[in-house]
């Protein structure tokens, strides 16, 4: 996949390279939220791709607070462990089916509700305009539709709804959509992330 429509993009796919556990076409795009400091620079987005490498974890995007965005280059239909979704409601495969992008965020420790919550995010614009150009490139390379999901689902979704949806014991409550009563601008983003590939991105 070019990203040649966004500029200084920075690969990560030789740090993600070992941890590729098979490929697989991909139909769903995962937010995350790190819980790690913003940081002048690269110096966050290089410390999560670094952080996930070294648990065999692994992501395919990392974007942080400055609109930084690192891409795992030749590695679209990796399948990463980002997004645990076996639970009491069932096996999602979402790691197989999905793409993971980690936004670099303490938002959801350093305010204490989700109405101040909320507020910080909408005031990320850089980070959430760098999102929606990410998701409005590899939506359209990978056939993804720019529709909000529950991971059951094509579209795009958060590490909290696929706790939800699958039942995922000790789940992860990262990016939790303002619309299911958390405090993530999910909508904001996937209008955005329209705009952009109506742009051509």
């Amino acid at each position: 996949m070019k990203l040649g429509s966004i500029p200084d993009v920075m690969n990560i796919g030789p740090a993600q390279a070992d941890n590729v556990h098979g490929w697989h076409d991909k139909s769903l795009i995962v937010l995350h939220e790190t819980v790690s400091p913003d940081y002048v620079g690269w110096r966050d987005v290089i410390q999560t791709s670094d952080f996930l490498d070294n648990k065999n974890y692994g992501i395919h995007g990392v974007v942080d607070l400055e609109g930084h965005i690192a891409w795992a280059y030749k590695y679209g239909r990796a399948i990463f462990y980002h997004a645990a979704s076996s639970g009491s409601r069932g096996t999602g495969m979402v790691n197989t089916r999905s793409i993971g992008i980690e936004l670099v965020s303490r938002v959801m420790l350093d305010k204490p509700d989700n109405l101040s919550r909320w507020r910080a995010w909408w005031m990320r614009s850089k980070q959430i305009e760098a999102t929606a150009k990410l998701i409005a490139t590899v939506a359209r390379f990978h056939g993804i539709p720019l529709v909000a999901s529950d991971s059951s689902r094509a579209g795009i979704t958060s590490h909290w709804q696929v706790s939800q949806r699958w039942g995922v014991s000790g789940g992860h409550w990262d990016c939790w959509p303002k619309t299911s009563g958390g405090y993530f601008p999910m909508t904001r983003v996937i209008d955005r992330a329209k705009y952009y590939q109506s742009k051509g991105y």
